[in-house]
């Protein structure tokens, strides 16, 4: 099969951004030709010669995804979103979730990540005639092994690990609120490979008083980030949204007991392990890593059982096997945009697609996602 894998990940001419070394786009590129077939990546700035390939996968919303939904070829024409904000209940911008519509309306294969997500997209979006497939993400558990070398607060400290993007949606400042609140000894490590808001954050930090116990370590290996699993006692993920975080399975896999919100899949991906938190409030938050550390070994006892069951549902070889079966689905399936498509509309999308392409930013807005209309990411 000759499949073309189109996302953030790559820059202009298909090679990869080197800030990360792992994505879903990048394990699905590795997996497809390990199983003999032919991958080409581009950028979504890339122009897209559809008519080569037996399919075309686009990750993320941006410019290439609205490029593919207007494509004139028969090219089946497969998106997975990545961004699960509108379900989340994020005030998304009208130019955004128009994108969205007319990208699910026009896409030949549509893979979520979890059930609800598909469910959302039945029910809010034009999807009728699309393939749907919910697929998790898979993760290398060779690099996420389960090991715990953590103190668990017998030496008077609690080591809570927050690894995600310092972005406002990953609501790193709803944590420090919450660690402000509680009466443990807390110490927090922050793993990023974006520090939009670092500088806002040390200044929070010092505002609640908490600035000594707050450690900014900036970007991690998956190496050194599974060394900090093993290490610290519990990871919290506060996030606004999420659409399947990386970060949860593999703390999983690390056997790290987890606080997490209920957004995006989170609560099938935690699969009764964790403690889950609902409302985005400091004390709501603090509640739920009280509760998490008041019943440690409960949680602790569980952890190589957690790992088991992370190691079983997100393994990368049932993510591109299940793609694959996908895949075969879609080949030489009428494209669904000659039946769905809008002429006045689709005339105007390849219009403003030329124009971008023409002039396409300098430089993205974050490392892993394409800019112009993303606004989620899986870690």
């Amino acid at each position: 099969m000759k499949i073309c894998l189109v996302g953030g990940i790559y820059q202009k001419g298909g090679a990869r951004n080197q800030k990360l070394k792992i994505t879903p786009e990048t394990t699905l590129e590795e997996g497809f030709k390990a199983a003999g077939h032919a991958v080409t990546t581009l950028s979504h700035y890339d122009p897209i010669p559809a008519e080569q390939f037996d399919l075309v996968h686009v990750h993320h919303l941006s410019f290439g995804a609205t490029r593919a939904a207007c494509d004139a070829t028969t090219t089946p024409f497969a998106f997975t979103a990545h961004f699960a904000g509108q379900m989340d209940g994020a005030v998304v911008p009208t130019h955004r979730r128009i994108a969205m519509d007319y990208v699910l309306s026009r896409a030949d294969g549509i893979v979520s990540l979890a059930e609800n997500e598909a469910a959302y997209q039945r029910e809010h979006n034009s999807i009728d005639g699309a393939v749907q497939a919910t697929i998790a993400n898979g993760i290398n558990p060779d690099v996420y092994t389960y090991e715990r070398k953590n103190i668990a607060g017998r030496d008077g400290r609690w080591r809570i690990l927050f690894a995600a993007q310092l972005i406002p949606i990953k609501k790193c400042d709803l944590l420090l609120r919450a660690v402000a609140l509680l009466p443990f000894d807390i110490e927090v490590s922050l793993a990023y490979h974006n520090q939009s808001v670092e500088q806002e954050l040390r200044d929070l930090a010092a505002q609640l008083g908490i600035a000594g116990r707050v450690n900014f370590l900036g970007k991690h290996r998956p190496e050194q980030l599974a060394e900090r699993f093993h290490s610290n006692d519990l990871l919290v993920l506060p996030s606004q949204t999420e659409s399947l975080p990386s970060v949860v399975t593999e703390a999983m896999l690390c056997g790290l007991p987890f606080v997490a919100r209920t957004v995006g899949g989170v609560v099938d991906q935690a699969g009764g392990y964790g403690v889950l938190f609902e409302q985005a409030e400091p004390g709501v938050l603090a509640a739920a890593i009280r509760k998490m550390i008041e019943n440690y070994p409960m949680h602790a006892a569980r952890t190589r059982e957690m790992s088991d069951y992370a190691r079983n549902k997100f393994t990368i070889q049932a993510m591109v096997s299940r793609h694959l079966a996908f895949y075969e689905k879609l080949v030489g399936k009428r494209a669904r945009r000659r039946d769905v498509g809008l002429p006045g509309v689709d005339a105007a999308m390849r219009i403003a697609m030329r124009v971008v392409g023409q002039n396409p930013p300098a430089k993205s807005v974050r490392p892993n996602v394409a800019p112009v209309l993303d606004a989620g990411g899986s870690r």
